[in-house]
């Protein structure tokens, strides 16, 4: 018989030959050339991180693997180490928005984020008990207005001076996030370990402290919200008190 007059398939070879030598894959490639450069990428680093263990800690307490009071100063610590490291203006730029970052780096962590953008622990956000509510089981008892009847006069007179504190800071002028915001934090901590009561006043307090959280670390408050604020912590100053009647 005869040849075929189709010709036998066959896989072409490729005469492609790649441009970058076996011996390149292997050479390092770094992130950064100079000391500066490894300081900014090491606080981006750092941040990532935060974010994540924040997210871990909300969801334990969320299920009830973690107690408030390991919770509370836990949450405290990172959200703290994470407006730091930001106050870093290179670091700020470079990280741009919470969200910003978070898709950069394909992270979700949306627990972390609310944590974030409100600025304080649920323990604070909210009337819990954070001093002696050591366990589920056995709970501090508390009168009809809220108040813990362990409480000591030492935790009466720490919120009572966090109070004082905060209205003579406005009275001195000041009107900066980070100024402020510390400030305030700490006020809420203090009441939370006398009284779970979400007496008057109490709300504001939180949406001042929200508020501020969303405020850049250079941003202040109008002189209108400085007094306003002055005005309300004097209000719940007042109804603070009534609840220790």
């Amino acid at each position: 018989m005869g040849k075929s007059m189709y010709s036998t398939p066959y896989a072409p070879t490729s005469t492609y030959t790649p441009s970058i030598r076996a011996q390149e894959l292997d050479t390092e490639v770094k992130l950064y050339n100079s000391a500066k450069e490894r300081e900014l990428y090491e606080s981006l680093g750092e941040i990532f991180s935060i974010i994540v263990t924040l997210d871990l800690v909300e969801k334990a307490y969320l299920r009830d693997t973690i107690s408030q009071s390991d919770y509370t100063p836990t949450c405290l610590r990172l959200i703290a180490q994470y407006n730091t490291i930001l106050k870093n203006e290179e670091v700020a730029r470079e990280f741009d928005s919470l969200e910003a970052f978070k898709q950069r780096y394909g992270m979700s962590h949306t627990h972390a984020s609310q944590r974030l953008r409100i600025g304080v622990p649920a323990t604070v956000e909210q009337a819990v008990d954070t001093a002696t509510a050591k366990s589920a089981a056995s709970p501090a008892p508390t009168g009809s207005n809220g108040v813990n009847s362990s409480v000591s006069a030492k935790a009466v007179a720490e919120a009572t001076g966090n109070f004082i504190t905060t209205m003579d800071g406005l009275r001195l002028n000041f009107k900066a996030k980070d100024q402020l915001h510390p400030l305030l934090s700490e006020l809420m901590t203090s009441l939370n370990k006398v009284t779970t009561s979400d007496f008057e006043g109490r709300g504001k307090i939180v949406q001042w402290l929200i508020k501020l959280n969303g405020m850049k670390v250079n941003e202040e408050l109008s002189e209108e919200d400085s007094r306003q604020l002055l005005f309300d912590l004097d209000g719940a100053y007042k109804a603070f008190y009534k609840t220790l009647e």
